[in-house]
């Protein structure tokens, strides 16, 4: 599929949902009365393995693949110590940190064993958000997609200012946290627990011009920035992000050779804030370079151009007013900007042409969407439609054929 580039305000949106929860159920409802275009991408229980298992196998079938192939010796040179150290093996995930719990899972009862019950809702957070990432990039190739959790944080109803933030985004992006990192981490306060260096969130070249919505009173006008992740600190929640073009092939290759850990920490803490040691370490296999413990460092620094990030990722700025010197020669706030950017902003959302944001009459990737009320055999029956059983691959992997059409939502 061709990558698509073009910076406009359309895209696709994607909302983790347990159908037989109720609390999700209503957030979906909340999520789509804002974005009709909103769609449902199953979550996972990992708890209830192996109840509905075959929906987390399908989320891991790339990485399976990948893990086949980076065992393939003719292409990946490996010590004959680090194969006799190495506890994985091409056929299975097991020892791969998080991931192979799929498979470390209790023989008799296919259930996770007794010591990661603990974790079990991490584990399922984290197998949710793959299987979403493998539905955006079967559903839509390399493109760009905004997912949520149904049951994080209140979204504010700023279409307008999402708008501005879709034909902005930094060229380059693979992640983009929607949620409040910036204020978490990048904001010293009396509140900030650590010490977090003065450059550790440095400001990009890619930034854009905010109108004041008239349907939001805590909206402002002025200029947002997108900043460099931080080299320091990590936050907590996974409910709201936007994902680029080469976000799912970059990821899972990484993951299939790392493995994972709690999705938000890991995200937030690791993959967003390392690099890659050595270009080697960034195009070769499972084996850290001679030298390296690891395949990927901390950074240096937040902006960072040395070309070995794991993923270019961003957090977004608050909104700056603009300031100018008053005719007595002190500083006061653009009123006359601001004023402007109110007007322009109702002009702009009263003539705006075109679908809601997230909604493309034109677009043969629209989905028809589900009732609210739908049952889990039902979206799992939409979800099949969508991703046919291989009858020929083995019952224990539960691997899925590639979509054949993207309208059967």
């Amino acid at each position: 599929m061709t990558k698509k580039t073009d910076k406009t305000d359309h895209i696709e949106i994607f909302v983790i949902v347990q159908p037989e929860n109720t609390r999700d159920k209503e957030g979906f409802e909340r999520i789509r009365n804002k974005f009709p275009a909103a769609q449902t991408t199953l979550g996972i229980t990992a708890a209830e393995w192996p109840k509905n298992i075959k929906e987390a196998e399908w989320a891991v079938a790339p990485i399976r693949e990948l893990n086949k192939e980076f065992f393939d010796t003719k292409k990946y040179h490996y010590s004959s110590k680090f194969m006799k150290e190495l506890e994985r093996t091409p056929d299975s995930l097991a020892n791969m940190p998080w991931i192979g719990l799929i498979d470390e899972r209790n023989p008799k009862t296919g259930k996770l064993t007794k010591d990661r019950m603990g974790i079990a809702h991490h584990v399922g957070c984290l197998f949710a958000h793959l299987h979403a990432w493998r539905d955006v990039h079967e559903q839509l190739g390399h493109t760009r997609a905004w997912v949520m959790e149904s049951d994080g944080n209140e979204i504010p109803d700023r279409t307008l200012e999402m708008r501005q933030l879709l034909r902005n985004v930094p060229d380059d992006f693979d992640f983009i946290s929607l949620g409040p990192h910036y204020d978490e981490v990048c904001v010293r306060t009396e509140h900030t627990v650590g010490f977090f260096p003065s450059n550790n969130c440095e400001k990009s070249r890619f930034e854009f011009e905010v109108e004041k919505d008239p349907n939001d009173k805590y909206s402002r006008a002025g200029t947002k920035t997108f900043y460099y992740w931080p080299k320091m600190g990590t936050s907590a929640g996974f409910q709201s992000y936007l994902i680029g073009p080469n976000f799912y092939e970059k990821v899972t290759r990484y993951m299939a050779r790392h493995g994972a850990d709690m999705i938000d920490a890991y995200m937030f803490g690791h993959i967003c804030q390392n690099n890659y040691v050595s270009e080697e370490a960034r195009d070769g296999g499972l084996e850290p370079p001679k030298g390296f413990d690891d395949l990927s460092t901390k950074r240096l620094t937040s902006r960072d151009e040395s070309g070995l990030k794991i993923l270019n990722c961003y957090v977004i700025g608050p909104v700056e007013e603009k300031i100018v010197e008053s005719d007595e020669g002190g500083i006061e706030k653009d009123k006359d900007s601001a004023t402007e950017s109110t007007s322009a902003g109702t002009s702009t959302e009263e003539n705006m042409e075109g679908s809601p944001l997230g909604e493309d009459e034109s677009s043969s990737l629209k989905q028809v969407q589900g009732d609210s009320n739908e049952s889990f055999d039902d979206l799992l029956s939409r979800f099949s439609a969508k991703h046919p059983v291989a009858e020929k691959k083995s019952k224990k992997h539960g691997s899925r054929k590639k979509s054949a059409s993207t309208n059967a939502q």
